[in-house]
Order: C-alpha cells, then sequence, then structure tokens
C-alpha cells in the first residue's frame, strides 16, 4: 500500500491529482514516484507561502511597530494576508 505523506499542501496536490488528473496519478504510482513528489509539493509550497507571506507583509507595512502599537489589528493584517497568498498558492498547485 503507498503511503501518502501528510501535510496541508500534500493533501491538496494529492486531492487536485485524484479528481483531475487521474490518469496522471496512475502513472506517478507505477512509475513510484507520487510519495516523491508529494513530499517535494510540501517542502516547496510550505516554504513558498512564507516567503510571499513576509514580501506582502513588508509591502504593506505590517512590521514590529505596527505588532507593538496594535497587536490584534497586526494579528488581522496577517491572517488576511496568509489567507490571500494561501488562495494564490492553491491555484498554482492545482494546475
Amino acid at each position: 500500500m503507498e503511503r501518502i505523506p501528510g501535510g496541508e499542501w500534500t493533501g491538496i496536490r494529492y486531492n487536485y491529482l485524484c479528481e483531475e488528473k487521474p490518469e496522471l496519478l496512475m502513472e506517478m504510482r507505477a512509475n513510484g514516484n507520487l510519495e516523491t513528489h508529494l513530499e517535494e509539493v510540501e517542502d516547496f509550497y510550505s516554504e513558498r507561502l512564507w516567503d510571499l507571506v513576509e514580501r506582502q507583509m513588508e509591502r504593506e507595512g505590517v512590521d514590529e511597530e505596527l505588532k507593538a502599537q496594535d497587536p490584534l489589528g497586526w494579528v488581522g493584517r496577517v491572517n488576511n494576508i496568509r489567507a490571500g497568498v494561501k488562495e494564490q498558492l492553491i491555484a498554482e498547485i492545482c494546475r
């Protein structure tokens, strides 16, 4: 039985392959690359998420000064940025 690595991005990619690209999924299974592919996806998108979040925070001025002045506002802005970036990456991963 194949081992599906755990992780947020792995689940998104695996579900996409199951639903939209079953031929590719079967090919990866047959070649034995599915587990490696999913691990690479998890590593890449986990790192990419925070890289893009940090860049967006810089562009929007969401910094330590804002965090000190308005901690709840800072958390809200970071969460909004993260959600937007995550949405962008989900669209990217499902191609």
